[in-house]
């Protein structure tokens, strides 16, 4: 039961993460695989899992009207489930588009009346110049509407839910399983091809195709090319003008 419940509190922050946080990326499987394999026991098997998942999410981001499904709280309960069940990481594979898919319903219906409410609201606020009322609302409202439904869902899957699943995991032939070991090492590439797509304009991908360059032919390792992005985003920005636009005080 308390595996249960500080699983459900990692699946709640990583839900409110984007609303409250900023998107910290705190939330990815890559941050929360080894929070929930410390909390089951199994840290290496979470960092293995967590690695995984973020490889094959790693082009679902939220871009202006796109909504991808939900990949913080599915990850969070697929990787617990798949550890608490012994079956690996073809199981939290098989587990997260679904549940994914699921999640990201769930957390609409949930939020729906609240979410509608706290945005007239917030709008009403702003047009009354009350800042403080607008960001209480934006700050509570909003990301508890969204983190604890996810995580009633998530303590109540892994506190509950554990029979089940191991029965219907252990229903599932062994060369599905299998298969779904190779997928999860394909779908990094089409996490990759996601995440090219969504960067695919004439600004960005020289810088792509600079890194691919200095991996493959200056045989570069992923420090070294970090480091000498990092100086490259350091010049783009020092050489950026900004416009001084005065802020209305509120």
């Amino acid at each position: 039961m308390l595996q249960a419940f500080l699983v459900s509190i990692v699946a709640f922050l990583a839900a409110i993460d984007e609303q409250s946080f900023g998107a910290s990326m705190m939330s990815r499987p890559l941050f929360t695989g080894p929070l929930v394999g410390l909390i089951m026991g199994d840290m290496t098997t979470g960092i293995i899992m967590g690695a995984s998942l973020e490889a094959m999410f790693m082009g679902s981001i939220m871009v202006g009207s796109a909504v991808p499904p939900e990949v913080y709280a599915s990850s969070v309960l697929s990787i617990a489930v798949a550890i608490q069940s012994g079956a690996g990481i073809g199981a939290a594979v098989a587990l997260a588009l679904p549940l994914s898919v699921f999640l990201q319903m769930w957390r609409n219906f949930c939020y729906a009346i609240p979410g509608s409410w706290a945005g007239k609201q917030i709008e009403k606020a702003v047009n009354e110049r009350n800042l403080k009322k607008a960001n209480l609302l934006h700050l509570t409202v909003v990301p508890l509407s969204i983190g604890i439904p996810s995580a009633l869902l998530v303590f109540v899957a892994v506190a509950f839910g554990a029979d089940m699943i191991n029965t219907g995991l252990n229903a599932i032939p062994t060369v599905v399983m299998d298969g779904f070991n190779v997928a999860a090492g394909v779908l990094s590439c089409v996490g990759l091809a996601l995440l090219i797509k969504m960067m695919s304009n004439n600004k960005v991908l020289p810088y792509l195709f600079l890194g691919f360059i200095c991996v493959v032919y200056l045989g570069m390792d992923v420090i070294g090319v970090a480091a000498a992005g990092l100086c490259i985003a350091i010049i783009a920005v020092n050489s950026m003008k900004f416009e001084t636009v005065a802020e209305e005080d509120f």
